[in-house]
């Protein structure tokens, strides 16, 4: 058995096996977090797939706090802010 790095919802994770391949979703029970890697000890992302999956959630954040905006076109420059904590962190 192992341990995840971070919480989960149960409730929304699940397992399907497709063609003798198991596929496993998870659900983060914080939004916004990113996860150096969903299993402890099985690798962790490197910095700029880090800095790439925070843009990625800074972005959807951006369009769920403003549905009535496309950010499908916006882009970054410089560092990406943490998306959990950014202007007050997520409001769930």
């Amino acid at each position: 058995m192992h341990d995840l790095t971070c919480p989960v919802k149960v409730d929304s994770s699940f397992w399907t096996l497709e063609d003798d391949v198991m596929h496993i979703t998870l659900q983060k029970r914080e939004k916004g977090q990113t996860w150096p890697s969903p299993i402890d000890g099985q690798g962790e992302l490197d910095s700029l797939s880090v800095d790439h999956e925070q843009r990625r959630l800074m972005l959807q954040r951006f369009q769920e706090e403003h549905p009535g905006f496309d950010f499908s076109q916006a882009e970054f420059t410089g560092i990406c802010p943490d998306p959990k904590t950014f202007m007050g962190g997520i409001k769930h």
